[in-house]
Order: C-alpha cells, then sequence, then structure tokens
C-alpha cells in the first residue's frame, strides 16, 4: 500500500521524510499511500462518484491539485500493523503546520484530513502556467 516517491519534488520529499520520522518520535506511524499524481490519474479521481462508479474522493480535477505537481502527499495510519485512517489527526495536523506543510484537515470547504502540501507561496494558477510554458 505504501506509495512511491518518484515524482515528489526532491525538496518537499526530504521535508516529508523529517515530518514522517518526527511523528515516528512521538510514536505515530504512518505510511504514505499516494504522493505525485499525473493529471490523467486527478482525472480519474474526480470522476469517482460524478461520472464513475465510487463515492467522490477528491475535489480537484487534473491541473488543480498540488499532488500534479509532486508537492502533496495523502498519509494513513499504521496501529498495530494495519493501516486505518483513524488516528491522532490532530497530532498529525500539529506535527504538520510545524514543519511549514500546509495540513488538508484545516480546510474549511472541504476537509482532507490525509492530505499535507507545500505550496511555497504559488498558486495552482501559477503551477499550470508554468506547466503549460514547460510543454511549448
Amino acid at each position: 500500500m505504501s506509495a512511491s516517491r518518484i515524482g515528489l519534488d526532491p525538496e518537499f520529499a526530504k521535508k516529508l521524510s523529517v515530518f514522517e520520522a518526527r511523528l515516528a518520535e512521538q510514536g505515530i506511524k504512518v505510511i504514505l499511500t499516494w504522493g505525485y499524481r499525473s493529471v490523467a490519474e486527478q482525472n480519474k479521481l474526480y470522476a469517482k462518484g460524478r461520472t464513475a462508479p465510487g463515492s467522490i474522493v477528491t475535489n480537484a480535477y487534473g491541473g488543480y491539485s498540488w499532488h500534479n505537481y509532486g508537492l502533496a502527499a495523502d498519509y494513513a495510519f499504521v496501529i498495530d500493523g494495519n493501516v486505518t485512517w483513524n488516528g491522532p489527526w490532530d497530532k498529525f495536523g500539529k506535527t504538520a503546520r510545524d514543519f511549514g506543510l500546509e495540513w488538508g484537515g484545516d480546510w474549511k470547504k472541504f476537509t482532507d484530513r490525509p492530505h499535507v502540501q507545500c505550496t511555497r507561496g504559488r498558486t495552482l494558477a501559477q503551477m499550470r502556467a508554468a506547466a503549460k510554458r514547460a510543454k511549448q
């Protein structure tokens, strides 16, 4: 179930390693469930619960998620050897904030507790424009 770090921004990946270590020091074991996602993968997830079977899992379509730029990660807890999304989210969120990560649990419109991201002061519009320029 562990996701790969392939495609993650290298600095962000290093920050996540330190974040995970700090959680472990607190007795909180986590597993990365998703890091980088292609635009096509994002669109597939966005379709769930809308035009494809399943429940809605994201409000972002391709190009509108920090996952698409390697600057977001989703986590689950490992408790007694089992992967679960039930765990100490408040400690997880506080630790994320302490490391300068934006935590999805702080969002008002759509809470996403497993999600952390590092935007470095940029917007998704800037990221989409940069990606478009890179393709030209």
